[in-house]
């Protein structure tokens, strides 16, 4: 396995309670393995900062990510033992190596909140793989992953539904299946001015359509987030 680490953007600087700047680094962390039978590419985000205090949280947070994605890693490694052993009993060899893709995407980097959509996608036999999202947000100085109630009121769920509807991007109208709703989405991520709401494949629409994430403007949003 190699393990490498890229310095990928500064984000913003804000100033902490004692006017001292806070500089946020976010670092990418990558991983390849391979072997035979299996390739295993990983990319996700550090986050590091000078102010020792500080560090301190983002390490609760740098840990929490990977062991979310060492789970993913076990889980698709335990998957593989298995659609072996299951083709072994059938005589069948296995045809192309198995795939493992983790990568995220940072929405928001503050001194308060961190927000990242970790993805992972398992291609184990058959003709289409899965991806899974999991959205963390960060509450920096409760260094806690906020709930999605924490974020959401639900008790405006159906004005919240109403603006999911209005800002999917659907021009060919392929998602037939359901609305998007605030029961339905997979992940919820914060951004500086939106709200971010990912639906995986097959909720809102066929496969072919792909998965989706609706940004919400947060100016639209009055009243209906509990987020402080």
């Amino acid at each position: 396995m190699k393990t490498k680490i890229f310095t990928l953007i500064l984000v913003l600087i804000s100033l902490s309670a004692c006017h001292k700047e806070v500089k946020i680094k976010v670092d990418k962390l990558n991983e390849v393995a391979s072997s035979p039978e299996w390739n295993i590419d990983v990319h996700y985000s550090v986050f590091s900062t000078t102010e020792q205090e500080m560090q301190k949280k983002y390490s609760v947070l740098n840990s929490k990510v990977s062991q979310l994605v060492e789970k993913n890693k076990a889980t698709f490694m335990e998957q593989t033992k298995l659609t072996n052993v299951l083709l072994d009993s059938i005589n069948i060899k296995q045809s192309a190596p198995y795939q493992l893709l983790i990568k995220d995407t940072v929405f928001l980097a503050t001194p308060q909140y961190i927000s990242l959509l970790i993805s992972s996608y398992s291609m184990v036999g058959g003709a289409n793989g899965i991806t899974s999202f999991h959205g963390i947000n960060y509450d920096t100085k409760k260094q806690k992953n906020l709930e999605n109630k924490e974020i959401l009121n639900y008790n405006r769920a159906t004005e919240i539904n109403a603006l999911l509807k209005k800002h999917l991007n659907d021009p060919n109208q392929c998602y037939t299946f359901e609305d998007p709703t605030v029961e339905n989405f997979n992940a919820l991520n914060i951004s500086l001015h939106s709200i971010e709401f990912t639906y995986g494949k097959y909720i809102l629409g066929p496969g072919a359509c792909g998965s989706v994430t609706i940004s919400v403007p947060q100016k639209e949003m009055q009243g209906m987030l509990t987020l402080k």
